[in-house]
């Protein structure tokens, strides 16, 4: 049964949309979507700063408030690491047999590299034995290379500071589990890249996204032997499954349990979210609606669900490619929060995602016009912006299609008009809390809505 101390609220999600960078093709919205294009003129509106650059992350994003998973900070808050006794037990092993040492790691941010660098330091203190650091990729846009190179150069600097310390294997997330790799790491054999920067710019140039980078190798000699130990800084659950199966005689260390490999040898027990969408959800008494693409709803729950795999006990799934889907039924419904979940990242040319448009538009109007009539509150947005170099106008014309920067959240609420209210600038989570804060009237929920006038503007 709804709760009738809520205000029912749509969230209608254009997910890819973003705001045009000024290098940008630029779609007219007042032309494709003149419903979309009113609702900016006539209620609330702003831009949000967009994190993320897939539906995962922006979901993610969307419920933690973070991109980053929270066992990104553990390393950062441990106080204690030096004494580590598991990072201090690999370093004796490592020197009693004549072994390496094999650190995989996710290259995401210079808050991975810091890490990395810390757990060297402490292994490096206690005597000389081969280090090597194996880079995995998961980014899922080219536009990511620049920032992979930066970061590859940032690590290599920092790694000159210590004696047979190097980088090994590069490689993309999607790579890890194929033969080529295992026998890369198994045998030393496979395309050696010095100059890696050369090896990022073909593979760009080629449009193979990071998370498909073939594997590469920078340094020689990190050829795997027995009794070597691979630490994998497991910050998500990357699946490197098949290949873990496949290295024999390796001793291994994870930073965080792994579910399908109970042998292996934790520095930490894993931490768990506390604040998440689903538990918003739960705290108030609320029900909602997730309308989605059927291969969509595991990834969409578990990111809502605080990054539980088990079904979000207040949120149900249903698929939005059904063709008799009827919206009129689904908002009579008695859920309090609907969520629209619709995607533009499929898209390969213009002429296909305006047409996809224009039948949103449609879609907007239809909801819009019931939510006024039923007095139920409506917002639109997306959890991510899109990125592509090569987006097809015509028949022989390629544009780039940048919606990366920032995505736009319209806030249809009858008791707020635009005459008297803002959205203060901020990202998706705060987007987040500001639906929740909209739908329950609870001032202890942090909103981006503001009055407008003079003191506003000194209000966090």
């Amino acid at each position: 049964m709804q709760n009738n101390n809520v205000t029912k609220t749509i969230l209608f999600l254009i997910n890819g949309l973003g705001i045009a960078s000024k290098d940008s093709f630029d779609i007219k919205f007042g032309e494709v979507m003149p419903n979309l294009s009113m609702l900016m003129g006539n209620y609330i509106y702003t831009n949000l700063e967009n994190l993320n650059y897939n539906y995962k992350n922006g979901y993610r994003n969307f419920s933690l408030g973070n991109d980053l998973l929270p066992t990104y900070h553990r390393l950062e808050q441990d106080t204690n690491l030096m004494n580590n006794p598991t990072i201090l037990n690999m370093a004796t092993d490592a020197i009693r047999n004549g072994t390496k040492i094999h650190l995989f790691c996710f290259l995401d941010n210079e808050q991975v590299i810091n890490q990395v660098i810390k757990i060297i330091d402490i292994l490096r203190q206690k005597g000389t034995f081969g280090i090597f650091i194996h880079t995995i990729l998961r980014q899922k846009d080219i536009i990511e290379y620049d920032n992979i190179l930066d970061l590859l150069k940032k690590l290599e600097e920092k790694l000159t500071l210590y004696n047979n310390v190097e980088i090994g294997i590069v490689a993309g997330e999607r790579t890890v589990n194929k033969d080529n790799y295992f026998y890369l790491f198994s045998k030393g054999l496979g395309e050696k890249w010095p100059d890696y920067a050369r090896k990022l710019n073909f593979e760009k140039t080629a449009q193979v996204v990071p998370r498909q980078l073939p594997p590469f190798y920078i340094h020689p000699n990190f050829k795997a032997q027995a009794n070597d130990i691979a630490l994998f800084l497991n910050y998500e659950d990357v699946d490197c499954s098949e290949f873990i199966k496949q290295i024999k005689n390796i001793k291994l260390y994870t930073l965080f349990p792994m579910k399908a490999f109970s042998y292996a040898i934790n520095i930490y027990e894993e931490l768990e979210p506390t604040d998440y969408f689903n538990k918003k959800l739960l705290d108030y008494n609320l029900k909602g609606l997730v309308l989605t693409k059927k291969d969509r709803i595991d990834s969409i729950n578990y990111n809502l669900n605080g990054l539980k795999e088990a079904k979000c006990e207040a949120l149900d799934f249903s698929e939005i490619d059904n063709k008799d889907l009827d919206i009129e039924k689904i908002l009579s419904s008695n859920y309090d929060l609907i969520i629209f979940d619709y995607d533009l990242d499929t898209f390969k040319e213009i002429a296909k995602m305006k047409e996809f448009l224009m039948q949103l538009d449609d879609k907007i109007d239809l909801i819009y016009n019931l939510c006024d009539q039923n007095g139920y509150n409506m917002f639109i947005s997306s959890v991510y912006g899109i990125y592509k170099e090569d987006f097809k106008v015509g028949v022989s014309k390629n544009v780039k299609l940048d919606y990366s920067l920032e995505v736009p959240a319209i806030m249809i609420d009858q008791n707020y008009s635009k005459a008297k209210y803002f959205l203060k600038y901020g990202n998706t989570y705060n987007l987040s809390n500001t639906i929740f804060s909209s739908m329950v009237n609870d001032p202890k929920i942090p909103t981006q809505l503001r009055k407008r006038g003079l003191l506003s503007i000194f209000k966090d």
